[in-house]
């Protein structure tokens, strides 16, 4: 965001904006943020588009403003929706702090199949295939859905004689093209806990890297790193 941020004061210093509308999206950013705070600062027109169907859309109004087009006009600009939100009161944490949760500590510790990082490569797609979300694919990504107005086909019917289809067509492509060569790298590697945090130890028994993990604030106080050997029972996970 940052970095978009930077390129459209970018354009607005060599004198570029007015003649170079921007269109921004993906995860990192938000209609809001992008119809907002960044339409302030750049002095040409930026949009944020959904996904690649919205882009077009935008494009096409784009042109059709800048060929004249009776009619033609770009979307207005979202505006920010700000919420009023009754305050919130946050419990204190008890005074004890880190103590661990009552969750044993004597059960046998599981031997590891090996030590370190292995990678498996030449998965088949059909391995992993089916493990697609469909949704967030069809809806999210190539955004199918039905007319608001509730005319036109409905969402299974597009699915069916365009989402699916079009999926099919791009495995296909993978498959016989080779485009595509998955692999998995996994391993396994001593820890120990302390506090809130799990650390993972390196093959000297050094600390390689740590995570910390949230605790309850009531009930039992379980927190992730409860679950693996404390590094005061001088034992290893």
């Amino acid at each position: 965001t940052v970095i978009m941020k930077e390129n459209l004061e970018e354009l607005n210093q060599r004198g570029l904006a007015s003649g170079y509308p921007v269109i921004l999206g993906g995860a990192a950013l938000t209609r809001a943020y992008v119809e907002q705070d960044l339409h302030e600062i750049y002095e040409g027109e930026v949009r944020y588009a959904r996904d690649a169907f919205e882009g077009l859309r935008l494009m096409d109004a784009l042109i059709g403003v800048k060929r004249g087009v009776p009619g033609a006009k770009l979307p207005e600009l979202k505006q920010r929706r700000v919420r009023a939100t009754a305050p919130v009161e946050v419990e204190e944490r008890p005074e004890e702090g880190h103590v661990r949760s009552d969750v044993a500590t004597d059960n046998p510790v599981p031997t590891p199949p090996f030590q370190g990082t292995r990678v498996i490569k030449g998965i088949q797609l059909k391995e992993y295939a089916s493990w697609l979300d469909e949704g967030a694919l069809f809806k999210g990504q190539w955004g199918l859905k039905q007319a608001r107005t509730g005319e036109g086909p409905s969402y299974e019917e597009l699915v069916e004689n365009e989402g699916r289809p079009r999926l099919r067509g791009l495995l296909d492509r993978l498959q016989t093209e080779n485009l595509l060569e998955a692999a998995v790298v996994y391993g396994y590697f001593p820890c120990v806990s302390k506090d809130d945090d799990l650390i993972i130890l390196d093959e000297q028994g050094n600390e390689r890297t740590r995570f910390t993990f949230p605790r309850q604030r009531r009930g039992r106080r379980l927190c992730l790193a409860d679950f693996f050997r404390p590094e005061e029972s001088g034992e290893t996970d």
